[in-house]
């Protein structure tokens, strides 16, 4: 059975593992590289923890989602969804809409967001076609924003208002 929960500080290195596996295996799917992110410290693996919610089969981490409250006097009605990642082998089992939607429950809970915001490949159809499902629009896209092994890839800006 899946559960799907935010974790404890302490296990801060489960999430960088988990985190740094996406980035490796995945590279086109994230704006982040491995190499970059091998160098944090674990106090910002700690504060980055705070904002992830995590898929859990048998109490191992198979997937994650983050998301962040903006600050900004004028953008703080909006909500950016990130770092969305499922295993492959876990993969087709329903783990991305759980995960979607716990991350939907938390982020309803504050009565000041009114949009969530997020980027995602062009050739990632499967995740485009789930955050449809959830009421995604495209309403942009960004031509040549990320750079992976010599070749640059679009990323379409989606939104949901709530």
């Amino acid at each position: 059975m899946i559960q799907v929960k935010k974790l404890h500080s302490n296990r801060w290195k489960e999430y960088k593992a988990l985190r740094l596996e996406a980035l490796k295996k995945e590279p086109t799917s994230f704006g982040s590289s491995y190499a970059e992110e091998t160098k944090l410290s674990e106090v910002e693996w700690k504060r980055r923890l705070k904002n992830t919610i995590f898929a859990l089969a048998d109490d191992k981490r198979v997937g994650m989602i983050a998301f962040i409250f903006n600050n900004k006097i004028k953008a703080r009605h909006i909500v950016n969804i990130f770092g969305v990642y499922v295993k492959k082998e876990y993969r087709s089992q329903g783990i991305g809409k759980k995960l979607i939607d716990n991350a939907l429950l938390l982020i309803s809970k504050n009565k000041k967001i009114m949009k969530i915001d997020l980027c995602v490949n062009q050739k990632q159809k499967a995740a485009i076609s789930l955050y449809k499902k959830y009421g995604f629009k495209i309403v942009g896209r960004l031509k040549k924003d990320l750079f992976v092994n010599g070749k640059f890839y679009d990323e379409l800006l989606m939104e949901k208002f709530i």
